[in-house]
């Protein structure tokens, strides 16, 4: 089993402004904790086993963002703590008696690269730094191997060899044991650890893509704005003035700005605001909030605190967006229609394994479901009904995910992101499109997937298992009640939420195994829908 160590003892006195009293590891670079993302990759890597070296008290922290994060996946969490600050050579000491003989790899806890799978056995990660004084440098020999280290040389400029805090080591035994004996013989750096471990068994110098560095508070800034989010196919630029560029598809981007500037006075506080536009890109103003995917993710809230947020959600949005834009629309039947069918079937038609996949049914985690041939003549039906029942058209957000919802929690307010593209001229539709888009953040795990915490194996011909990592939503009945209370059709809310599963596949086409997964939960969603199953996931 592959192990690893996270050094995540530090008390991240560089970076306390962001940290602000907790533990460095759960510092948040673009939307999710560095911890999660070091952990992700490792999973990705092959690592079931993890051992968390923490400061003291730390553990009240590291336990339940953890079993929020990771609860459902097969890996096993061990903590180590280091009772002072000793650098991480000591740090690394502290988890030696969870070591075992096998592959190991070691992770400094201000460290983000982005494939731990690229670093091969035996090998140290390097990178390029412009302050060469404030890392550790390797030499290496025209085969790539390392015959010295020079930690923090006293002399100006950059360098192509710095460490940069990843490493892995095929004989965890070997290691255990040098550890003991730095221990006997005083400690020392982690460097002289890396030479020793070199004499018996060479270290490869690899350098490694992505790498990013949280050690101090500028390296945590330029991380931090690397790491922002968006589509496939888009780039976030972030301006020192205060606002954020977004590029892109050029009809996606031209959808948005008709967003902003269909938004009335009412919503005027609902968005980020729209400061100037172009063909392809538009730029507006940064926004500094937790999204409600994170906090629900990472963050232990109770469910009341939950149905108080989503009332008061849609409350907002019935006050200050979609009532203000209420009207009766004849056309609205065959905007539905339009989305929820034809769209779903031309965007199924661009997925490149759409006619290998189309007419197949599946065995997922055990249950046999359906194939979309078989599913979608009588999806249709029902959507025709939805459609037909549609006669009030609003300005709708039509991608209202949990990750495009910003709060500022100590004011209760909310700050949509990041609209949807379901409008054509004008940014009208149905309400349910977009209560659907919450519930696949609530209850389907859409965050989850599009944050990679998931696993798909494949246990024999159709049979698949899809381990969501984050437990059963512990919010669903709550938020189903909310939507309910609020007067609208949980049937064919969920109905919708199935289908935009199913719809959204294509445009996830940089990571195959999310389009499947997101495909597999469509049609598990839309399987129980047809079915008339109230429950079909599991639930907390």
């Amino acid at each position: 089993m592959r192990q690893a160590v996270i050094l995540s003892a530090g008390l991240g006195t560089r970076i306390a402004i962001v940290a602000r009293g907790y533990p460095k590891a759960t510092v948040t670079t673009g939307t999710r904790p560095a911890l999660i993302s070091q952990i992700q990759q490792l999973h990705r890597a092959g690592v079931r086993r993890v051992v968390v070296v923490h400061a003291p008290g730390d553990d009240r922290h590291i336990l339940p963002l953890l079993a929020r994060a990771f609860g459902g996946a097969e890996v096993e969490f061990l903590l180590a703590v280091q009772p002072r600050p000793a650098g991480p050579l000591d740090a690394l000491a502290c988890a030696s008696e969870h070591l075992s003989d096998g592959d190991l790899t070691l992770v400094l806890g201000d460290t983000l690269v982005s494939d731990f799978a690229e670093l091969p056995p035996d090998a140290v990660g390097i990178g390029r730094v412009e302050t060469a004084r404030e890392f550790c440098l390797v030499e290496a020999d025209p085969s790539g191997h390392i015959v010295g280290y020079e930690d923090k040389p006293d002399r100006e400029g950059a360098s192509d060899d710095a460490v940069v805090g990843v490493y892995r080591f095929a004989d965890g035994a070997l290691m255990r044991q040098l550890l003991d004996e730095a221990s006997t013989h005083g400690g020392g750096e982690l460097s002289d650890l890396l030479a020793r471990y070199g004499r018996r068994r060479p270290l490869s110098a690899v350098r490694v893509r992505g790498w990013q560095d949280l050690g101090s508070y500028d390296r945590y800034l330029a991380a931090n704005r690397a790491s922002l989010l968006g589509r496939a196919g888009h780039r976030f630029t972030v301006v020192d003035d205060g606002s954020v560029i977004k590029s892109g598809n050029p009809a996606l981007i031209a959808a948005q700005v008709r967003w902003f500037r269909a938004l009335p006075q009412t919503a005027a506080g609902l968005a980020p605001r729209l400061l100037e536009a172009g063909e392809g890109w538009h730029r507006t103003e940064l926004l500094d909030y937790p999204s409600l995917a994170q906090l629900l993710l990472y963050e232990p809230l109770p469910p009341a605190t939950w149905s108080l947020l989503l009332t008061r959600l849609l409350g907002v949005m019935e006050e200050c967006l979609w009532g203000p834009t209420r009207r009766k629309s004849p056309e609205l039947a065959v905007w539905c229609e339009r989305v929820y069918i034809a769209k779903t079937e031309d965007r199924l038609a661009a997925w490149a394994l759409w006619e290998q996949i189309r007419s197949r049914a599946f065995v997922v985690n055990g249950a046999t479901v359906p194939s979309f041939d078989e599913l979608w003549p009588h999806a249709v039906a029902q959507l025709q009904a939805v459609a037909a029942s549609a006669t009030y058209s609003s300005v709708i957000h039509a991608d209202m995910t949990f990750s495009n919802i910003l709060l500022a929690r100590g004011f209760g307010m909310f700050k949509l992101l990041d609209p949807g593209s379901a409008f054509s001229n004008r940014p009208g539709g149905d309400i349910r499109y977009d209560l659907a888009k919450l519930r696949q953040s609530y209850a389907g795990g859409y965050d989850a997937l599009r944050e990679n915490l998931f696993q798909l194996d494949r246990t024999g011909a159709g049979r698949w298992e899809l381990r969501v990592f984050p437990r059963p939503s512990p919010i669903t009945v709550t938020a189903d009640e909310v939507i309910a209370a609020a007067g609208y059709d949980l049937t064919a809310v969920r109905l919708l939420e199935a289908v935009q599963f199913v719809s959204m596949v294509p445009l996830h086409h940089e990571n195959p195994d999310r389009q499947l997964a997101l495909y597999l939960r469509g049609l598990q969603l839309l399987t129980a829908v047809l079915e008339g199953d109230p429950h079909a996931l599991p639930r907390a």
